[in-house]
């Protein structure tokens, strides 16, 4: 099984324990839970989960860290990175707080890239944190993008 294959299963695996397990995933989607153990498992190199079954239990694992897993996995395997857009929709007066908010997540991160950098070694909670700060902002840049965009389509 290649690197890539491994990542995904993991990622099965978690979104599956974050809907509660084999049994309790089981109940929510159309396939059994021998089936669902296939595709979480390592040793099962061509069994791997179908989309309609990731698009019935991802958003059940919401709670579990990583969330959301498998597609994280494959906007990874893709060269991407996940960035959730908030739900809802901004009025153009939001963008004005949206620019004064992504002003004070771009120093978050700079903040904390400094921090990371003091002893000049990054060390891995270093990373996280800093990668956490940047994730924060990549959100926001989203949900700017999105209101645009809805101005724009709007006319």
């Amino acid at each position: 099984m290649t690197p890539e294959q491994l990542v995904l299963k993991r990622a099965t695996q978690e979104m599956i324990k974050g809907v509660g397990g084999l049994e309790a995933a089981a109940g929510f989607c159309r396939i059994g839970k021998s089936v669902l153990g296939d595709n979480q498992s390592v040793t099962k190199p061509d069994s791997f989960i179908a989309l309609d079954v990731i698009a019935d239990l991802e958003p059940l694992a919401r709670d579990r860290t990583g969330w959301p897993h498998v597609t994280r996995a494959l906007c990874q395997r893709m060269g991407g990175v996940f960035v959730r857009v908030s739900e809802g929709r901004a009025t153009g007066a939001d963008l004005m707080g949206m620019l004064a908010r992504k002003v004070k997540e771009g120093a978050d991160v700079s903040s904390a890239l400094c921090e990371a950098l003091r002893d000049g070694v990054v060390c891995s909670a270093d990373a996280r944190k800093v990668r956490a700060e940047i994730m924060d902002l990549m959100e926001l840049l989203a949900a700017m993008d999105a209101e645009l965009a809805a101005i724009e389509q709007d006319g």
